[in-house]
């Protein structure tokens, strides 16, 4: 009798946890169906993420496949585990997010500005509410303090470059000069910032995995405490970025920041000199020197593939010299690359309270928004021919109708933005005087690209023929 009870009450008791477990995972599953919202079929525990959840697709290529599914709707519907995510295609919609009604949308959402990672938790990107406000305008004082001339160190890390050239290696040689004289210091051998630089951009199975977690579930990524750098590995740099470039105008911009801001600088500051300088230089990676070398990639192999291009851009380079033109063919080409290729594919925020998109739609505080960046540039509605590398393009296209938005726009539009052209402009500049760019044997056909750490990124290495130009003449 006894037993016959137990197990009844333990059957009855299971089967209530599995109807309250299925309630909870499957609760806003019709959020957009009444919303009348088009939108993918949700399964239990994975929503409509299933793909990217399983490792079926990344985040870039699930958003392109829905974008081009729904290709005449302006909002796509979709949940995220249990979440609803709201696809954003209309561009007069993202001027709203991004900035018009920017108040409502100002946090990404990913939830990493929790974590127990000073280089995330102090990282901008991440950064939510006051502490945006804070390091954002620290970053906006470092900017305008920092010794960006780059062009002198350019010259001696070509020199000997001829032939069939390991594209990625040769800009990681360029860059790891360029950022260790703008961060460190340029007497110094710059082995703290290829160490770190090394570090991020690694793709093992185990980082691939944390990037995994950190894009899927970064509240799991949170409690296990991975870490971007592991602290100890940095006990051989500490001297070396206590007495670093950026260590020093740190300084000298923190009084500013402490008048402007006492009440968040006292609130937020509780991290050591050295580990907000070790954040910041890896912010500068990470956010910085990763996407510079991504977008010098695919715009250096797109100048290769086509010579025309290439060689209109040379010519203009001459002009440029002369005379700062906003619309130049060699500025355009740049803008080209960043609309075919842009680092960043998508762009995630967070609606924090209840908000009207127009008389029909309504979505409630929580629901995330995705802005599909990559999409928008290469849809042939926006951009005639979108597929092809064409830079005359931007002689006639406005930026500022939200479907060029490689940098994002707004209140929270990229901070480096000025400094990553500057830094692409010289290097590419610096290549096309030099060089004349050509596929080779080793070129693939079509760029190799995948998801990694919320960015894009080149999966293998991509070889280009350098012939120097005395060579030609």
């Amino acid at each position: 009798m006894f037993f016959e009870s137990f197990v009844l009450n333990l059957s009855f008791l299971a089967v209530l946890v599995v109807a309250l477990t299925f309630d909870y995972v499957t609760k806003y599953f019709n959020y957009w169906y009444i919303r009348h919202i088009p939108n993918k079929t949700p399964i239990p525990f994975f929503g409509t993420d299933y793909h990217r959840v399983l490792g079926l697709r990344n985040t870039s290529e699930e958003v392109s496949t829905l974008y081009k599914k729904y290709e005449k709707e302006k909002y796509i519907g979709c949940i995220k585990s249990r979440i609803p995510d709201l696809i954003v295609k209309d561009p007069e919609s993202i001027k709203k997010i991004l900035s018009t009604d920017f108040s409502n949308f100002h946090c990404r959402g990913y939830g990493l500005d929790r974590s127990q990672d000073v280089c995330l938790r102090n990282n901008l990107f991440y950064a939510e509410g006051e502490k945006w406000t804070l390091l954002r305008r620290k970053f906006e004082l470092l900017l305008n303090n920092m010794n960006n001339n780059i062009q002198d160190s350019l010259h001696d890390c070509l020199s000997g470059t001829n032939g069939d050239t390991n594209v990625q290696q040769l800009l990681s040689d360029i860059l790891d000069t360029v950022f260790k004289d703008m961060l460190i210091d340029n007497n110094n051998d710059g082995s703290a910032i290829k160490y770190m630089r090394k570090i991020i951009q690694k793709r093992t199975l185990s980082d691939k995995i944390k990037s995994y977690l950190k894009c899927i579930f970064p509240s799991i990524y949170n409690v296990l405490g991975f870490l971007v750098i592991p602290r100890q590995s940095l006990k051989q740099f500490v001297n070396v970025i206590k007495e670093s470039r950026i260590m020093k105008v740190m300084k000298k911009t923190e009084l500013i920041v402490q008048d402007e801001m006492m009440n968040d600088v006292k609130k937020y500051d509780t991290d050591s000199e050295f580990e907000t300088a070790f954040s910041t230089i890896a912010h500068f990676i990470s956010e910085g020197y990763v996407p510079c070398q991504y977008l010098l990639t695919v715009l250096l192999f797109e100048l290769a593939k086509n010579p025309d291009v290439q060689s209109k851009a040379r010519d203009s380079i001459k002009i440029l010299a002369n005379k700062d033109e906003e619309n130049n063919y060699f500025k355009n080409t740049i803008r080209e690359a960043l609309r075919l290729h842009p680092p960043y594919s998508v762009i995630t925020r967070k609606c924090m309270k209840l908000y009207q998109f127009n008389k029909d739609i309504v979505i409630d505080k929580g629901v995330t928004i995705t802005i599909p960046v990559e999409a928008l540039h290469n849809d042939d509605k926006n951009y005639k021919d979108a597929n092809i590398f064409n830079p005359s393009r931007f002689s006639d296209v406005n930026e500022k109708n939200y479907t060029f938005i490689p940098f994002g726009a707004g209140p929270r539009k990229c901070i480096g933005e000025q400094l990553a052209l500057e830094i692409v402009g010289s290097i590419t500049s610096t290549i096309l005087e030099k060089f004349y760019l050509e596929t080779c044997d080793k070129t693939p056909i079509v760029l190799p690209v995948t998801d990694f750490n919320s960015a894009r990124c080149i999966e293998r290495d991509i070889w280009l023929k350098f012939k120097p130009i005395t060579d030609l003449k």
